[in-house]
């Protein structure tokens, strides 16, 4: 069984975070990596848990087709470390702690994208298989407990601007 006994309350006593982001980017000719490297930690764990890593890599090549079709193929990946995060109440739209008989750990999964860009003139478009590594792993997929991400999906896009 599953309690969802949610009561609003506010915590009386100040809370400390501390984050320290790392960035960097680097290219070597068409190869280009992007990452990020975030570490967090909160005073009152109990009121305010974060996860202590968020990593962000963007491995991808950058270049031309005949001059005219700038061109982008990588990989990238998102990775933050288990933490017992807030739940959701749809009922209030905010998010609560979770109930102390049946915390759910959630995160040390990476979500893995693969894509294509493409730009012509003034015509962007894309291909991306989000979520490539699905069913891979600890199979714990959740931004927040019990609320998977979007399952493997192919997606679509394209978009131009109307000015010259």
């Amino acid at each position: 069984g599953f309690l969802n006994r949610i009561a609003v309350a506010q915590e009386s006593d100040n809370i400390q975070v501390f984050s320290a982001t790392l960035n960097q980017d680097f290219k070597l000719g068409i190869l280009h990596l992007d990452t990020e490297l975030t570490y967090q930690n909160s005073s009152n764990k109990e009121v305010l848990p974060l996860p202590e890593l968020n990593a962000y890599a963007n491995l991808y090549i950058k270049f031309k087709i005949a001059k005219v079709l700038n061109t982008e193929l990588g990989a990238d990946v998102r990775y933050f470390s288990s933490y017992y995060a807030p739940d959701y109440s749809p009922a209030l739209g905010q998010f609560y702690q979770q109930n102390q008989s049946d915390k759910i750990e959630i995160g040390n999964y990476p979500i893995v994208n693969v894509y294509a860009n493409f730009l012509l003139k003034q015509t962007r478009f894309y291909v991306m298989y989000h979520h490539i590594n699905e069913g891979t792993g600890n199979m714990r997929y959740f931004l927040a407990p019990h609320y998977p991400i979007s399952p493997k999906a192919l997606w679509f896009g394209l978009s131009w601007n109307f000015y010259n």
